[in-house]
């Protein structure tokens, strides 16, 4: 009996070990989900650099559209190059699909073409080895940011429209702070699925605690925007589609003031990374 216990106890022991250590190994291959304004920190303070550079941080889509379509490129040249040589140090996790892409993969066999963001990487690679801005094309290059942001802008502007046909419908804000939305929230995000794969996918069927940190920071986001006289900016959309990578276990890497607020509030402060 004694001994059979004394087996019990070592087979216990063994299969604790063995959790810690599957829980250990899950925690460290956890991924880190980095804004872009980090890459523009870590390209600035080597020492933060050198804390973290073994730890799986994922440059994504949002981190190389954002670093190539830039005003950034002309005016802070060097801290920009910086950035982006930080980036493709962990370019080994980089993830490349866009933010609903990523997100319509989790329940469809969905396939990106990397080559659709071909020249954008081509030209970052470029810029970090040192190329630079023509300065007789400076003029041209502002133009062509300005027309690829203009849709975001007046994506940003429709939402913002529609947050204010809301508030002027709203009687009781008490109430209206406290109605359920979610549904209506992963219903956008089924919208932007849509959009973003062509209507070829949607997320029908999900279980949204795969996309927790995107819905309810996004509901969150929404539901604030009805209730006050905060309105979207751009900016505020792409630190929103970001969160379209995180699923449970990950961290998100941000310096953003706003965004953290929003995820606090939204119950999902144990998705933010901390040093």
């Amino acid at each position: 009996m004694k001994q059979d216990q004394a087996t019990r106890w070592v087979k216990r022991k063994k299969k604790l070990q063995k959790r810690r250590s599957n829980k250990k190994l899950l925690m460290t291959n956890s991924r880190l989900i980095a804004d872009t304004n980090v890459w523009y920190l870590l390209g600035r303070d080597n020492e933060i650099f050198e804390k973290v550079k073994n730890k799986r941080i994922c440059p994504n889509y949002i981190n190389i559209v954002e670093l190539s379509n830039t005003g950034n490129l002309v005016r802070k040249e060097e801290s920009t190059r910086n950035a982006i040589r930080k980036m493709f140090h962990f370019q080994e996790n980089a993830i490349f699909e866009p933010p609903f892409v990523h997100v319509a993969q989790l329940v469809n066999e969905y396939d990106f073409d990397i080559q659709d963001i071909h020249s954008i990487l081509e030209f970052t690679s470029i810029f970090a080895q040192g190329d630079k801005i023509d300065d007789k094309k400076n003029e041209a290059f502002f133009m062509y940011i300005k027309e690829h942001n203009k849709g975001f802008e007046d994506a940003v502007a429709f939402l913002n429209e529609e947050a204010q046909k809301i508030r002027l419908r709203i009687i009781d804000k008490k109430k209206h702070g406290k109605v359920d939305s979610i549904q209506s929230t992963a219903g956008f995000i089924n919208f932007c699925v849509e959009i973003s794969t062509n209507k070829k996918c949607n997320i029908d069927g999900i279980n949204l605690k795969q996309i927790e940190l995107l819905v309810l920071t996004m509901d969150r986001f929404f539901k604030t925007m009805e209730l006050s006289k905060m309105n979207m900016k751009p900016n505020d959309w792409f630190d929103l589609a970001l969160l379209s990578y995180v699923r449970p276990g990950d961290k998100l890497w941000t310096n953003d003031g706003r965004l953290i607020q929003m995820i606090k509030e939204a119950g999902c402060e144990k998705y933010l990374y901390k040093m």
